[in-house]
């Protein structure tokens, strides 16, 4: 008598769960068709939720993606909170016609998500932009320059790997393409370049912080005709610079750096405001395998959620540091290292030489590194060992702050110049390692 009872809840339950189940799938192309019209693509649209609104922002750093329409299924997790992670290669054979996932190395949900995001984040409400994510940022650069194969790049120092790939393409060319030419003044560059070189401005520049104006090279190059203008904006993510939106035809990022923002995925992204170059660049990177991870692109997508936060703080506290530091390169009266530190580039200071682009062109911040010299070569070769909150360690963006001697990696840089890298702990914290640590190598050194 006792199980019959017990069996008939159990049924009701099942079927209870069943009815529920049945509605939740009969309501799903609502959801699907209320998500289109939260995230129109129409630029002007002027709800709250709408992509012309939310591009570029924090909010679309969180939402862009479960908003986006992936024709209906792309992704297929429109009621995961947060996003899974697809690691398959392959995919069963769509139905003729539609617009389904045949191979990982061509397209992917789990890419095709975190391209989505990085395009709303680098768009803005009146430009939108498309994302194309490679396996390293060499990949990218690689990708932008074997898709425009200019003759000459024009070019001022900067990363020694864009250099690496110029010699790259230019070996493949037989000497015909990617010959670099030293980057002239937007004034000069009517006299200098011609139909089809590729103006590659690196700003922030590795290691100085240097700023190149983007609007001045765009003008330019608009009124030459035929000439493109590539920024790598590694040092600079959104929300602090939006070189697309000053003119730039294309944005490079390594997104292992402000990015991704762990240390803990390498990367590269190129970014456009023109979707035929978008689908060019795909087609390009699926022919040479330049495809990155769905576990790098996973991480990198978890990150990018946080990217406002991150690269505010950091620049914020960057520029605290770089200006106490700088009191000490004036010798200001009381400062405990005045006389100890040669230099310091970074671009919040008035006395920088680019202070005054950075001010009009880096609209949300200057960056989180910075170029520091002290008094002696000694002294900068000891201090990374030295401190005790900045890690001995190349690359930059990281959630953790990282200092690097920069002549270890390139005989160009000054023996005495050390590049920073600040990471999300107390400004007061940083500050006063570096005080401890550059007392005690100065008085080592004599």
């Amino acid at each position: 008598r006792t199980r019959v009872p017990a069996a008939r809840r159990r049924y009701e339950e099942e079927a209870k769960e069943e009815a529920m189940l049945r509605r939740a799938a009969a309501q799903r192309p609502l959801l699907l068709i209320a998500r289109r019209a939260v995230f129109s693509s129409d630029a002007g649209s002027s709800d709250a939720g709408s992509a012309a609104i939310l591009r570029g922002s924090s909010t679309a750093a969180v939402h862009a993606d479960a908003l986006e329409d992936h024709g209906g299924g792309r992704m297929a997790t429109a009621h995961d909170v947060s996003p899974p992670l697809s690691l398959s290669t392959t995919f069963t054979c769509p139905e003729p016609g539609s617009d389904g996932h045949v191979y990982s190395r061509i397209s992917n949900p789990t890419r095709e998500r975190c391209e989505t995001l990085l395009g709303a984040i680098e768009g803005t409400p009146s430009s939108p932009a498309r994302a194309v994510l490679y396996a390293s940022g060499l990949a990218a650069t690689f990708g932008a320059l074997s898709r425009l194969l200019p003759s000459r790049v024009a070019i001022s120092g900067g990363y020694h790997g864009t250099h690496q790939v110029l010699e790259q393409l230019q070996r493949i060319s037989g000497g015909a393409r990617c010959n670099p030419i030293p980057l002239p003044t937007p004034e000069d560059a009517a006299a200098v370049l011609r139909e089809g070189d590729v103006v590659w401005l690196e700003t922030p520049r590795n290691p100085d912080c240097h700023v190149a104006d983007v609007a001045a090279y765009a003008d330019a190059a608009r009124e030459l005709g035929g000439v493109w203008v590539v920024v790598d904006s590694t040092f600079a993510p959104p929300p602090l610079q939006r070189a697309l939106t000053l003119g730039a035809d294309i944005v490079m990022h390594s997104t292992t750096k402000y990015l991704a923002g762990h240390s803990d995925a390498i990367g590269g992204a190129l970014c456009v405001r023109d979707a035929a170059l978008a689908s060019e660049l795909r087609a390009d990177r699926s022919a040479v395998g330049s495809t990155p991870g769905a576990l790098e692109v996973w991480l990198l997508m978890r990150s990018l959620r946080t990217l406002h936060l991150r690269v505010e703080r950091q620049s914020a506290t960057a520029a605290e540091l770089a200006h106490w530091l700088d009191r000490a390169v004036r010798r200001e009266a009381g400062h405990p290292l005045a006389g100890l530190v040669h230099s310091v580039a970074h671009p919040s200071l008035p006395s920088d030489p680019s202070h005054g682009v950075a001010r009009r062109q880096m609209s949300g911040g200057y960056g989180g590194c910075f170029a520091l010299e002290l008094a002696s070569e000694q002294a900068a070769r000891s201090l990374p060992a030295a401190l005790r909150l900045f890690r001995d360690a190349t690359s930059l963006g990281g959630v953790e702050s990282l200092i690097e001697w920069r002549r270890k990696y390139d005989d160009a840089i000054s023996p005495r110049l050390l590049r920073v890298s600040v990471g999300l702990e107390e400004a007061a914290h940083l500050q006063e390692d570096l005080q401890r640590a550059i007392l005690q190598v100065s008085a080592a050194a004599g």
